[in-house]
């Protein structure tokens, strides 16, 4: 796989992630991100640290690739170990993030 924009594509779908819930976790607009998948543009400096951390891969590997070209492992902690987590992921991941920010903070009040 070669280019930047079909690595962040390949990085966002591994994650299960739409392009409109990328758009709101780097507070840009959804047609940003379609730009920068289809190679029309590319994000600013400012956004590749925060892509970096929603995508979960370096820098390195999203701007350069890897010599093989593949994309890295995805830690196992990202996946579900089972329905009722794949359940809860799916519909953790589809909420907005104002969302998931008020349900992260209800969830440590339970610790």
């Amino acid at each position: 796989m070669s280019g930047f924009h079909l690595r962040l594509k390949a990085a966002r779908k591994r994650l299960g992630l739409t392009q409109e819930q990328l758009a709101a976790e780097l507070e840009v607009t959804k047609a940003a991100v379609s730009a920068w998948e289809n190679d029309r543009d590319r994000p600013g400096f400012r956004h590749l640290p925060l892509l970096k951390s929603v995508l979960g891969i370096s820098l390195d590997e999203l701007v350069y690739g890897e010599a093989d070209g593949g994309l890295p492992e995805v830690p196992e902690a990202l996946f579900a170990r089972n329905k009722a987590e794949e359940a809860l992921l799916r519909t953790f991941r589809r909420m907005p993030v104002k969302r998931r920010q008020a349900l992260l903070a209800l969830m440590e009040t339970l610790d």
